[in-house]
C-alpha cells in the first residue's frame, strides 16, 4: 500500500515527507492505522546524529492507532481495536522476559537493526529502495506494520492523542520513579531535566508520596511547569554544577537527597549526571535514564565516593516497566485523574509540520510533548 511518511536521509537535514510503499503484515504482525505520535527527545538524538542509525529510516516510536489488519496467528488484537505501541517489544520467551525483565528482551534489543524481527523490511521508497524501520514501529507514517509483541490493546474510549505518550516518554519517566526505585513517603528526589520524561518522573515521585521533589532545568519556564506536575521546588541550572548542588542541598539539608534522576541524556550528560550524583546523600540511589550521545564513554562518578558513600547507580531502561500490564494501569490512573497526560501535550502538529516540531525540541525552551495527529 502507498502512504505518506517522514523519511530521514541524513542527520541534521530536514525529514522528507513523501509517499512510500508499505508491505502487508506477515504472520505474527499487525497493520496499524496511526492516529497519533509524540515527538520524543530520543527521536531527536538520532536526528541530530548523537546516536548513529542506518539510513534511510522512518523514525517515530511513541505512537497509538487502530488495528487495520492482522497477519496469520495474531490472537491478542483484531481489526478496529485501539492500541498503544511499545517501542521495546517483549517476546515472552527469552531469559529476560521469563525472569520478569522484559525491558531487556532479546527481541527488543535487536529493534535498532532496521528490519522486522524476521530480518526483512516492509518499507520501500518509490524506486524500490528499502527503508529502515525504527524500533519495529516507525510511527512517523500514516500506517505501520509492527510485531504483535509491540501492540497493547486499550479500550474503545481511549484518547489516543494522549495515550500515545504511554508508548515511551511517560512510561520511561513515571516507571523510573515507581518501578526502578521505591520511594517511601517523605523521601526526597532530585529530577534533573523537565522535558516529557522528566515531568513524568516528577508525577511518579509525587504520586509515591515524596516529601521533596526538586526539579532542575536550564529553563525557568520548564521549572514553573514542573510545579504543576508535582515538583515542590525548582532549581535553575546556569552552567555551574557546584552552585546548583549547593542550591539543592539548601533545600534537602547538607546530606542531600535520597534519590537523584538523570532525565536528559544527549551530549550534556557530564553536567546532568554530576548534579544527580553529587546531590544525593550517602547510601542514596542515582538513576541514569537519559539516552547519552554515542561518543560519550564515561560519566563523572568518583569511584572513591561511590564505594565509601555506598551509593547505588542504576541504569534504567524504559522505566523498568512491564508494559503489557503497566500501560493499561497507567490508563486507569489517567481516567482516575491521578496522572496528568492532557497538559503534557503542548502542541498538536500535522505530519507535514514534523521538522518544525524537531526544531522546537532542539531549541529546548518549550514544554512538553508535541503530538502529530493523523
Amino acid at each position: 500500500m502507498k502512504m505518506k511518511a517522514a523519511v530521514m536521509y541524513e542527520p541534521r537535514k530536514p525529514l522528507v515527507v513523501e509517499e512510500v510503499e508499505l508491505d502487508p503484515p506477515k504472520a505474527g504482525e499487525v497493520l496499524i492505522k496511526m492516529v497519533a505520535s509524540g515527538i520524543c527527545h530520543s527521536d531527536v538524538h538520532y536526528y541530530a546524529g548523537d546516536v548513529p542509525i542506518g539510513l534511510p529510516v522512518i523514525l517515530g516510536h511513541e505512537g497509538a492507532g487502530e488495528v487495520a489488519e492482522v497477519g496469520a496467528g495474531v490472537l491478542s488484537v483484531k481489526p478496529g481495536d485501539k492500541v498503544v505501541l511499545s517501542f521495546f517489544p517483549a517476546c515472552g520467551q527469552c531469559r529476560y522476559c521469563q525472569s520478569g525483565q522484559p525491558m531487556l528482551c532479546d527481541q527488543g534489543n535487536a529493534a535498532l537493526g532496521g528490519t522486522m524481527p524476521d530480518g526483512t523490511r516492509r518499507l520501500h521508497l518509490k524506486d524500490g529502495t528499502d527503508v529502515n524501520n525504527f524500533q519495529y514501529i516507525s510511527t512517523f507514517a500514516e500506517y505501520s506494520v509492527v510485531p504483535e509483541t509491540s501492540v497493547i490493546k486499550v479500550d474503545a474510549a481511549a484518547p489516543l492523542d494522549k495515550l500515545c505518550l504511554l508508548g515511551c516518554g511517560f512510561t520511561t519517566g513515571f516507571g523510573s520513579a515507581t518501578n526502578a526505585i521505591h520511594i517511601k513517603p517523605g523521601e526526597s528526589v532530585v529530577c534533573v531535566g523537565c522535558g516529557g520524561v522528566g515531568l513524568s518522573a516528577i508525577q511518579g515521585a509525587a504520586l509515591s508520596g515524596a516529601g521533596q521533589v526538586i526539579a532542575v532545568d536550564v529553563h525557568e519556564s520548564k521549572l514553573a511547569q514542573a510545579k504543576k506536575f508535582g515538583a515542590t521546588h525548582g532549581v535553575q541550572f546556569r552552567g555551574d554544577v557546584r552552585a546548583t548542588i549547593k542550591e539543592i542541598k539548601a533545600i534537602t539539608g547538607p546530606e542531600g537527597a535520597d534519590y537523584g534522576m538523570e532525565l536528559v541524556g544527549g551530549p550534556h550528560m557530564n553536567d546532568t549526571t554530576a548534579i544527580a550524583y553529587r546531590s544525593v546523600r550517602k547510601g542514596g540511589t542515582i538513576c541514569i535514564v537519559g539516552v547519552g550521545a554515542a561518543e560519550l564513554k564515561t560519566l563523572p562518578i568518583d569511584p572513591i565516593s561511590l564505594m565509601a558513600q555506598h551509593k547505588t547507580v542504576k541504569g534504567v531502561m524504559y522505566g523498568a516497566a512491564q508494559v503489557k500490564n503497566d500501560i493499561p494501569r497507567y490508563y486507569e490512573l489517567y481516567k482516575q485523574k491521578k496522572i496528568n497526560l492532557d497538559d503534557m501535550v503542548s502542541k498538536v502538529l500535522t505530519l507535514e509540520q514534523i521538522n518544525e516540531g524537531f526544531e522546537t525540541v532542539i531549541k529546548g525552551d518549550q514544554v512538553v510533548r508535541q503530538v502529530i495527529r493523523y
